[in-house]
């Protein structure tokens, strides 16, 4: 009797640990779902922002196309970058001076793709929290080492801070005031330079 209660006990260990696995791997699959699913109704949206690198406070509002990402700063110095997979350009706006750049090899793909890429999101790693879920990526770019961190509230799903940290920089973005389904005109994301003569 004895050998069969120990036998009945390891049996329940089993199933209880299996069981555990089992629903945390459905909890992990159904969290990367809502994000893949919250991230694609991004598009089309806007958020307001406030940044933070060393010492500089920047806000602004940033927005949410369909294949682009552009970010308006308003404070304390009127900037602009427009975002695609492979390239971006920055308007300094005060000196009506516009610069195209590569983005393909930049951290910056990485924010395309958790955004547009169902195949890469389901691939990362996530953690998730009573009150929020934590996507972290660690990317290696020319022997620089970013630490990427993207978070967001849970129940629901809302993105709320970015950061991107290296040896030289701290990179923070809080995102609130979030608007989703806009309509923007064709022209909204437009890279071309606005100062062109």
């Amino acid at each position: 009797m004895l050998a069969k209660d120990k036998f009945l006990e390891k049996i329940s260990l089993i199933l209880l640990i299996a069981n555990l696995f089992f629903s945390h791997n459905l909890f992990a699959e159904n969290i990367s779902e809502k994000l893949i699913s919250y991230n694609d109704k991004l598009k089309n949206s806007s958020a307001l922002f406030i940044q933070t690198n060393q010492n500089n406070i920047q806000e602004g509002v940033i927005f949410f196309g369909n294949k682009r990402i552009k970010i308006n700063y308003v404070k304390p110095q009127k900037l602009t970058l427009i975002l695609s997979e492979n390239k971006g350009v920055y308007i300094n706006h005060e000196l009506k001076e516009s610069q195209f750049f590569n983005t393909k090899k930049s951290y910056i793909k990485f924010f395309f793709d958790i955004f547009h890429s169902k195949k890469y999101a389901e691939k990362i790693k996530i953690e998730s929290y009573q009150n929020k879920i934590e996507i972290i990526e660690k990317i290696n770019l020319d022997n620089i080492i970013y630490n990427i961190k993207i978070i967001y509230e849970n129940e629901p799903i809302k993105l709320r801070k970015l950061e991107i940290i290296n040896d030289d920089e701290t990179i923070k973005m809080g995102f609130f005031e979030h608007n989703l389904e806009q309509v923007f005109d064709k022209s909204f994301f437009s890279m071309i330079d606005p100062y062109l003569n």
